[in-house]
């Protein structure tokens, strides 16, 4: 035979079972022999087709219906037909006399005999029916049908055999005796045994491990009975199998045991999943009893399922109570709980994916916190475990620590009030020591480069006259000696006079005025940190802008990163303004630093610089040219509250939202690690409102940009 295979699904023996079952129809449809089938009641079970031709009644009326009703004359056979239901009769038979719808009527031989269930009881009884007349043919018939039944059923056991060698069961079939006479490919290949070398004297008994099991086995099921458990096999190694075995006998037509069927499936996975199971409950309770939370796991329906030790300690179970049911237990539990949500009814009316959290009042005056969780398993819920903790200690020093909290809380509002304000101290000395330091650096140098540059500059005017004499001087010679000797000729050669003395000239020129743009520059220098001036003065609010431009200028020009930055004045009619010029001009370096440090930001990410007709050109998507503009104006409130109004914007990318509450705060920048302070900002608010009882506020938009607003009173109340 073929060899099993134990990986085979199910479903393939259940395809062969209905296989089966198709086959039988088949050959009660098309049995040759009027044969049909009675349940114990002797009501029809299955019919054959030459029954319902012998009768002349269809099939479906028959089915269902009782003997008697189609065929009356089995009524004076009654007693013989019990007898063989009852089982006091194995054979039956008797002489009838059928007629169908008015043909003359035929004599029938019927022969009766019972059929049994699987348990040895009597399930009913089988009638054949055959002909009397024409005895020659109908032995001839009867021989073909035996021929066909044999090959019929020489077929059935082979498919049979084909399904008890697909099954992954071990399967062995022993005769009354308890000798086997078959076993499948599975048993052979758990047990390691052939069925020759397992026909051997007691050789079948050796599989048990105890003999007596074996015999008390054998004995019961040759009474008729069945045996199932589960137990230890051995096999031909003397290895030991953990077995679930089933025994059932094989019974004649007659009732009587002729053999025996051992179907053993090997459980060896289960019991040790099961040892793996059950260490995982050793852990689990182990980890249950180091927990310090009291545990209770309930199953879908209530009961009990474990509970450690400190479930009991909580609730103070009595012993008596402890070793009762579990509905005394619950009761037990619910009875001293004074408020709860849930827990008093232990979570009913929860859904099967539902947590809960609840504080829970107990009659003795403590609380507990109670958290549950539902344990499911496949889809649906398996129970719920529950998890408590006595927090009356908690509570009563949370109860303490809240007393105190509102003290502590206005001391440590106070320590924070405190430290900001040493911080925007310590920040302000340091801008201020720098400011300072600065300013005297800035007016050191611009004094050292005015002297030097004032030498220079004062004595171009004689340089250039000199000049201009000694040029004349030379043409004056050229005229009057047009033609010089040799040497003097050369000499004029050599040295291009005629472009020396252009040149020359335009030389003198452009020292000039690099000189007077050196001037320019010391004196914005002077007017930006304002060192020869003290307290709050009146000043031209236009040139501290100017001069702060002049200092930034290499900023603003083009570079490799960006083009050259914009700026476009849209100056008002400003009169003297009464302010602190050396902190305002470092109000306006640190908002157009902002501006250049923006624009530059957006020029890097949107464009670049390209050779265009051997000139580099700055190709940008969108076009857009990068202007600071810088208006003032005069704002009319009222004649004792006329105020200054600064704009500097820029048209960069803008400033997001989520950072525009935070922009004055100290130390806070969006530049990168070392580059920015996070001072310049807040400095500027400071000195814009605290110093000048002004405003200083922005307006920004993503993708179009930013405009800072300075709003400063037109005079001060401690002017001098």
């Amino acid at each position: 035979m073929a060899k099993a295979n134990p990986k085979a699904p199910w479903v393939t023996t259940t395809n062969r079972a209905n296989h089966a079952e198709k086959y039988l129809r088949w050959f009660v449809d098309f049995c040759p022999s009027a044969i049909a089938m009675f349940d114990c009641n002797l009501n029809y079970v299955l019919v054959s087709q030459p029954w319902v031709k012998m009768l002349g009644i269809p099939r479906l009326k028959l089915i269902g219906t009782n003997i008697y009703e189609s065929l009356p004359v089995a009524l004076s056979h009654r007693q013989g037909l019990e007898r063989c239901l009852i089982g006091g009769q194995m054979h039956y038979s008797a002489e009838v006399r059928i007629g169908v719808r008015g043909e003359s009527a035929n004599n029938f031989q019927l022969a009766v005999q019972p059929w049994y269930t699987d348990d040895g009881s009597a399930g009913g009884i089988i009638i054949a029916s055959y002909a009397i007349d024409r005895q020659s043919e109908v032995l001839e018939q009867r021989l073909q049908e035996e021929i066909l039944e044999r090959q019929y059923f020489e077929d059935a056991f082979t498919k049979i055999g084909t399904a008890l060698e697909s099954t992954n069961d071990a399967i062995c079939i022993t005769d009354r005796t308890g000798q086997p006479i078959y076993i499948n490919s599975a048993f052979s290949d758990l047990f390691a045994y052939s069925l020759s070398a397992l026909q051997k004297p007691n050789q079948f008994a050796e599989l048990f491990t105890e003999i007596q099991l074996f015999q008390a086995i054998h004995a019961a099921v040759n009474y008729g009975g069945t045996w199932s458990g589960e137990l230890e096999l051995r096999d031909r190694d003397q290895k030991h199998i953990p077995i679930s075995l089933r025994v059932n006998p094989v019974k004649s037509p007659n009732g009587s045991v002729i053999g025996m069927t051992y179907v053993c499936t090997n459980i060896s996975d289960r019991k040790a999943a099961e040892a793996e199971i059950n260490k995982s409950f050793a852990a689990l309770g182990a980890t249950l009893e180091a927990t310090a939370d009291s545990i209770l796991v309930l199953d879908a329906i209530g009961n009990i399922i474990i509970c450690n030790q400190k479930f009991v300690d909580m609730w103070r179970i009595p012993s008596h109570i402890f070793t009762s049911d579990d509905a005394h237990i619950l009761q037990y539990v619910t009875e001293r709980i004074k408020s709860s949500q849930y827990l008093h009814n232990f979570g009913k009316h929860l859904s099967s994916e539902q947590n809960s959290f609840e504080i829970v009042e107990l009659e003795d005056g403590r609380t507990l916190e109670c958290y549950s969780q539902p344990q499911n398993i496949l889809n649906s819920c398996a129970g719920r475990v529950w998890s408590l903790r006595d927090i009356t200690e908690r509570l009563a020093a949370e109860a303490i620590v809240k007393a105190s909290e509102e003290k502590y809380r206005l001391q440590a509002e106070k320590l924070e009030s405190a430290l900001q304000n040493l911080k925007n101290t310590q920040a302000q000395l340091i801008q201020a020591e720098k400011m300072s330091g600065l300013g005297q650096l800035v007016a050191g140098i611009a004094h050292e480069i005015n002297n030097p540059v004032n030498f220079i500059y004062g004595n171009l005017t004689y340089a250039d006259n000199y000049t201009q004499d000694l040029l004349s001087l030379i043409e004056t010679y050229r005229n009057q000696y047009p033609h010089p000797n040799q040497v003097i000729q050369d000499k004029l050669e050599e040295i291009d006079i005629d472009f020396l003395v252009t040149d020359f000239v335009k030389l003198i020129s452009s020292i000039k005025v690099g000189a007077e743009r050196i001037q320019q520059i010391v004196k914005s220098l002077n007017k930006f940190s304002r060192s020869d001036e003290s307290g709050c003065k009146y000043v031209d609010i236009h040139e501290g802008i100017d001069s702060t431009l002049m200092i930034l200028q290499s900023r603003l020009k083009a570079n490799s990163h960006r083009p050259e930055i914009v700026i476009k004045k849209h100056y008002g009619n400003l009169p003297a303004i009464c302010c602190y010029a050396g902190q305002l001009n470092q109000v306006f370096m640190n908002l157009l630093t902002n501006a250049i440090d923006a624009l530059e930001e957006d020029n890097q990410a949107n464009g670049n610089w390209q050779v265009m007709d051997d000139k580099p050109q700055w190709i940008r998507k969108d076009g857009k040219v990068s202007i600071i503009s810088i208006t003032t104006e005069v704002q009319n409130v009222n004649q004792s509250c006329d105020r200054l109004i600064v704009r500097i914007a820029d048209n960069g990318k803008g400033i997001p939202q989520e950072l525009s509450n935070r922009l004055f705060d100290l130390f806070f920048t969006t530049k990168p690690v070392g580059k920015g302070t996070g001072l310049g900002l807040s400095l500027a608010y400071q000195i814009v409102t605290e110093n000048h009882g002004g405003k200083l506020s922005f307006n920004s938009e993503i993708g179009k940009g930013t405009e800072f607003v300075i709003e400063i009173p037109l005079k001060q109340p401690k002017a001098i």
